[in-house]
């Protein structure tokens, strides 16, 4: 009888190991999968960010940039969505020593860093100006770059571009550091919608924010940058 007795003990014994190890098991598993669950998506902590960012920018989109978003119908900050986080393109433009003739032409439509240190460049690229006489005289290309001149680096780099469907219109600085690109994006239907840039110059990045509100053709908007130009004539 005692070799019944000894086998019954080591299978109830078994049977108890193997229960606890699977209990034990599933306890690992429902922690482990606990932790992951309290873990922050980084696709959801990245755009937690970005709208903490772009929280910040609205004093500037309700006075610098008030013209703006009021050529866009039903315009407001809340339904811009991050779209992207880019890099600049760190392109070298030009050499970082502005003529004068640059200066002349150029300077009244150019955006200055608080310390004035930096300059973005909106235009430069994309319309050629000249003086004949009193008049200042222009032409245009489709594309756009834009440009951004470091004075005391002696650094000057176009940091992004733009095709025909799509362009910046106002800059406005935020901080020695930190700036905002306003500008549109035509949609699907061919309408400008609008599309803010938060840039960075210390991390060299951007990040992109778009909505759905359109502008509508017969706002015929033109930035404060165009019309500081004065230009006369168009070629």
């Amino acid at each position: 009888m005692r070799p019944h007795y000894l086998l019954s003990a080591i299978i109830l014994t078994s049977l108890l190991i193997s229960c606890g190890g699977k209990n034990s098991n599933d306890k690992e598993a429902a922690e482990a999968d606990t932790l992951t669950a309290n873990q922050p998506d980084s696709a959801t902590a990245a755009n937690t960010a970005a709208a903490a960012l772009l929280a910040t920018v609205r004093p500037y989109i309700e006075k610098e940039l008030n013209k703006w978003g009021q050529s866009f119908t039903g315009f407001s900050l809340d339904s811009f969505l991050f779209t992207q986080k880019g890099n600049f393109e760190q392109i070298d433009y030009e050499t970082a020593n502005p003529d004068k003739i640059f200066y002349s032409l150029y300077k009244a439509s150019l955006s200055y860093s608080p310390d004035s240190s930096q300059f973005i460049d909106l235009y430069s690229s994309g319309i050629s100006l000249e003086k004949k006489g009193k008049k200042i005289i222009a032409i245009g290309d489709v594309d756009q770059a834009i440009t951004l001149c470091n004075l005391n680096k002696k650094e000057w780099k176009r940091i992004l571009f733009f095709g025909p469907s799509a362009g910046i219109e106002e800059a406005v600085w935020t901080s020695p550091t930190q700036f905002i690109l306003a500008g549109m994006m035509h949609n699907d239907d061919g309408k400008a919608a609008p599309i803010l840039l938060m840039g960075d110059v210390t991390t060299k990045t951007f990040h992109w924010y778009e909505a759905k509100t359109i502008r509508q053709e017969a706002s015929k908007y033109e930035s404060g940058a165009m019309k500081n130009l004065k230009i006369d004539e168009w070629e």
